[in-house]
């Protein structure tokens, strides 16, 4: 089935912010059952994560600006950002519209997120789970659960005094794709962090940890690109990162919750959610990570104990 003109106005309408509730859950409606309408709104999507990721990578690495002949996949950002700016402004309404309403109804942000006080030990499955105590950070270095194995791309991180820290450095880690699922809809990272390093966790660069789907940086959670002091999340396609109302900042244990059914992402202090998250946003439903990273721009340091990525049976989810 071909794309209508009405289904591509429709779904910039939602990244313009002009849906109403009703037809808002129509759209994701249609996103579950329709899979072309699916394909249409992730590219839009995801064209803004790839411009953002982008642009604001090459800065946060101290990166120079290409030359010349590179000039053309540069000029990109500033000719799109002219086209989308609006939607992408909109999206960031829609959400923080919606998040404003449920504020001022004086409920918590649904009554299943009540709930999540959770069995985050219940039933599930464990992605992966490292604890920086021994061996070395470097590309083939096994966690103690998980099927694939680190991959260092960037910089000399260190594994001393229990934890790993380290300064301008990158390294991923393949998870599976079809570990979120239907039958597991929500998934949680936990970090904990630490006193360490040689240069601030807080710094005008950047210091976090972030999930990847297809190659492209969909969302991040720490110490985000830019001025703000203070643990944020940035799912990339808001215009700035998402900041707690009041600054959280130095070492901490938190945890990434995403629901793949409706799309929620929330950032909470804590090994396990709780009922108020620090911040929370929404982002495409029905995402299938595949790669996690940490890492730190030169300007900071990252100091890491542990991290375990889990995914929950919709089982754990209805009876929390």
């Amino acid at each position: 089935m071909s794309m209508r003109q009405s289904d591509h106005q429709l779904v910039m309408a939602a990244f313009e912010g002009d849906l109403g509730a009703a037809e808002f859950e129509e759209l994701q409606r249609r996103l579950k059952a329709e899979p072309e309408l699916l394909a249409l709104y992730r590219e839009h999507a995801l064209l803004h994560h790839s411009l953002t990721e982008e642009f604001e990578g090459r800065h946060s690495i101290g990166e120079a600006v290409p030359p010349v002949s590179r000039g053309p996949r540069w000029l990109l950002p500033v000719i799109a950002v002219a086209v989308i700016g609006a939607a992408s402004f909109g999206a960031w309404k829609f959400t923080h519209r919606e998040d404003s309403a449920r504020i001022a109804s004086g409920t918590p942000a649904d009554k299943a997120e009540v709930l999540l006080e959770l069995r985050a030990d219940g039933p599930g499955i464990t992605l992966l789970e490292d604890r920086f105590d021994s061996g070395e950070m470097s590309t083939g270095r096994r966690p103690s659960q998980g099927a694939s194995h680190w991959r260092l791309e960037r910089g000399s991180p260190q594994i001393r005094a229990g934890h790993l820290e380290g300064s301008g450095f990158e390294t991923y880690f393949y998870i599976p794709k079809d570990g979120l699922s239907v039958a597991r809809p929500v998934m949680l990272v936990t970090v904990q962090t630490m006193a360490g390093g040689d240069k601030p966790f807080h710094s005008p660069g950047w210091s976090g940890i972030s999930l990847y789907q297809d190659g492209y940086e969909v969302c991040f959670f720490g110490d985000s690109y830019g001025p703000e002091w203070t643990w944020s999340l940035d799912v990339k396609r808001s215009l700035v990162p998402l900041m707690p109302a009041k600054n959280v900042t130095g070492p901490r244990t938190m945890t990434l919750l995403y629901d793949r059914r409706d799309g929620r992402v929330e950032l909470h202090e804590g090994d396990r959610p709780g009922n108020s998250p620090l911040v929370h946003s929404k982002i495409l439903p029905g995402m299938n990570f595949d790669q996690i990273r940490i890492g730190a721009s030169e300007e900071s340091s990252l100091a890491l104990a542990w991290i375990r990525v889990r995914v929950l049976e919709e089982e754990a989810r209805n009876n929390r």
